[in-house]
Parts: structure tokens; sequence; C-alpha cells
């Protein structure tokens, strides 16, 4: 036996030689494979000249095994008996959420929304192995090996399935004594009479401007606190450091609570909304499947509770 058994044709006579032998016929073999008894014999001869040697006696009424057939069938039977273990794997993961699962979050909702919810996912599916990213980048999830990722803002034309959740609201806010201290302002254009508190993400030099109903994008004049962190910009709010734009979810608890004031209301925007997106090759893999439904709801819940 010379030559190196590598092929996929290689591997469809080793199967229909293996269960031929225990089946101890081609017709007996050809049933448990779904296979005419004509495709076993021409697999297991094909088998026969890649490898250069006979395998099998046949006769009219049995087969048997050559010297050389033994010594293929010792090692043939667990690659076998492994394919079929492999087989059985594979059908209980169509039907059973398990196995790893890779996210990519932005990280106030990660923080605020996700990982709280972590503990019920964990419960409802203890096979699944979750692993969570938390930052603010969209990162591209075929090149990283990403199973699913929520975005924030407008959706990119990509070969990715997406599930919108609803919009991403802006609020414009302040602190209530900033604003007895400065005044508030009622069109977009005041602004530039005021501090503003900026964010930028570490990944970019740019700061984004404000956006607005029925006026231009802003950015302050004036000296403006620039951070880096989005649950940061509440901070610097409630620290009366000025006027700040972000994400409603950012800030819904201090404004219901009165530490922070909501300005321009009659202008505000949404930009683009927020989304779970995935590779299409992902979405029918019940791990996937079922965190996509399940943290779905649970941001719902939170964000869009009259939705």
């Amino acid at each position: 036996m010379s030559k190196h058994l590598t092929s996929i044709e290689s591997l469809t006579g080793l199967v229909a030689f293996a269960t031929a032998v225990e089946a101890r016929s081609f017709s007996a073999a050809s049933r448990k494979l779904g296979l005419s008894a004509s495709a076993v014999g021409k697999a297991i001869e094909r088998l026969e000249l890649r490898l250069g040697t006979r395998l099998l006696n046949r006769t009219t009424h049995a087969l048997s095994l050559t010297g050389e057939g033994e010594v293929l069938y010792r090692h043939v039977v667990n690659i076998v008996e492994n394919l079929h273990d492999a087989e059985q794997e594979l059908h209980l993961l169509e039907r059973t959420p398990r196995g790893p699962l890779k996210i990519s979050l932005p990280t106030v909702i990660g923080r605020r929304i996700v990982l709280p919810a972590m503990i019920d996912f964990q419960q409802r599916f203890p096979e699944v192995v979750v692993s969570l990213n938390l930052e603010d980048r969209r990162l591209d999830l075929v090149e990283e090996g990403y199973d699913v990722a929520l975005w924030l803002g407008e959706l990119e034309d990509s070969s990715l399935q997406a599930r919108r959740l609803g919009p991403l609201r802006l609020a414009t806010f302040a602190a209530p004594n900033y604003l007895l201290k400065h005044g508030l302002p009622v069109i977009p254009t005041d602004l530039s009479r005021h501090r503003c508190i900026h964010y930028r993400p570490s990944f970019t030099r740019r700061v984004d401007a404000w956006l607005f109903k029925g006026a231009a994008p802003f950015r302050s004049l004036l000296p403006a606190t620039i951070l880096n962190d989005e649950e940061a910009i509440a901070v610097a709010a409630l620290a009366e450091l000025g006027i700040a734009q972000a994400p409603d979810y950012l800030v819904k608890d201090e404004i219901a609570a009165g530490s922070l004031q909501r300005v321009l209301e009659s202008h505000a925007v949404e930009r683009g909304s927020i989304s779970l997106v995935w590779p299409q090759m992902f979405g029918q893999v019940p791990r996937t499947r079922v965190f996509i439904d399940f943290i779905a709801a649970r941001i719902c819940a939170q964000l869009y509770p009259d939705f």
C-alpha cells in the first residue's frame, strides 16, 4: 500500500469497505448506506485500485477479507465510528443551542442591559459559551470571527443580516443648575454661547457634530470638554461642565430623576437605529438564533417599552 488515502473519493471507499465487511455483502451494505449495490462495489473497486491491492475476496454468497484487507479494516473501523459520532453530534448541534458564541457590543448597552441579562440567558442555555467584547468601534464580524454584534446608528450596505430593534434617539441635556446660571437655549444656534461636552471615541480623532431637526449640524466654538467614554458624558453634565448630546438611553434615568434636564426637545432627532447584525451563514445556528431572540426582547423591553 504505497499510496495515501487523502481524497474524498478514498473516504467514500473506506466507508463503503467497512460497511460491506460488517454487513457481509454489498447488497446489505447498500441498504445501510442508502446507495445501490453496484455503487458500493464500484467505490470499493476504486479504493483497491488506488491502493494497488485487493481487499476483499468476492464469491456469489459472501465476502471475506484478504490479508491486506484485514490490516486496513483494523484502522478503518475506528475512522468510521468517529465519523458516525461526529454526524450524531452535528445533528444534536442543529437542534440544541450549544458551543461558543462571540458577541460584539457597544460599551454602555453592553454594561447596562446585556451583561445583567446574561445570567438568565445562561440559565436557559447552559451549553452556550458566551464571549463578550465591549467597545464602540464597529468590527468586521467575518474577518474577526464574531457571531453577532449590536450596532448603533445607520446600517451599512453589506452582506450581513440585520434586525432593527428601534430608533437611536438623541437627547440634548444639561444639569438644571448649569441652565440656571447660563440660560436655557431655545434654538440650536443658542448653543454657540454655551460650553459643550463632546464625545470622541478613542479610535478616531473626529468629534461628531450634534444633530438637530431644522438646523445645521452644530460644533462648539467655545472651549469644550471632550471625552472618550460615553458614560462620562453624563457624569460631566451632572458636574455642570456644560450641555451635552448623547443617545437618549444614556441619560433617561437621570432625566426621569430630575438631575439632568432636556433642552431643545422640539429639535430632537434620531440618528439611525439600534440593530443586531450577524453574518448570514450564522443566522440559523441554534446558539446564534436564540441569543438574537433573547437579547432583542430584553433591549426592546428596556429601551422601547411603548413599542
